[in-house]
């Protein structure tokens, strides 16, 4: 029984530590001090999506779930609608989303690499 917990201790800590790692490599959106402060660059994504986000009139409220590709020059290119909620919500977020500046691209071995991003933007019913 304790080679089992152990077992499973371990696996978690090397799924913990690999997560930390990946994390680490992932794009981020500009404007922190330390690049590599993925909470800094949440909150500024966040504060930049809900400074420009128009709410359109008669949206029903509900979530719009995007992709994009931040590529290795931190250009995002690829925008797609992932979740609809109405076409005026969606073009809203693809509208923000071209609107972004360029991102600190995700790294791989040292190097800057393309890498797949989701945004989740949350509209209010109107």
């Amino acid at each position: 029984m304790k080679k089992i917990f152990s077992s499973i201790l371990v696996c978690a800590f090397v799924f913990l530590a690999q997560c930390a790692y990946a994390q680490e490599d992932e794009p981020r959106f500009p404007g922190c001090d330390d690049p590599a402060d993925v909470d800094c660059a949440d909150m500024k994504m966040m504060q930049f999506v809900f400074s420009n986000l128009k709410h359109p009139d008669g949206n029903p409220g509900g979530e719009v779930v995007a992709s994009f590709m931040v590529k290795s020059s931190g250009e995002l290119t690829n925008v797609a609608i992932v979740e609809s909620l109405t076409d005026d919500c969606d073009q809203e977020v693809i509208r923000i989303i071209n609107l972004m500046p360029g991102w600190l691209p995700a790294q791989a071995d040292g190097a800057a690499t393309d890498m797949e991003w989701e945004l989740v933007v949350k509209f209010t019913a109107k």
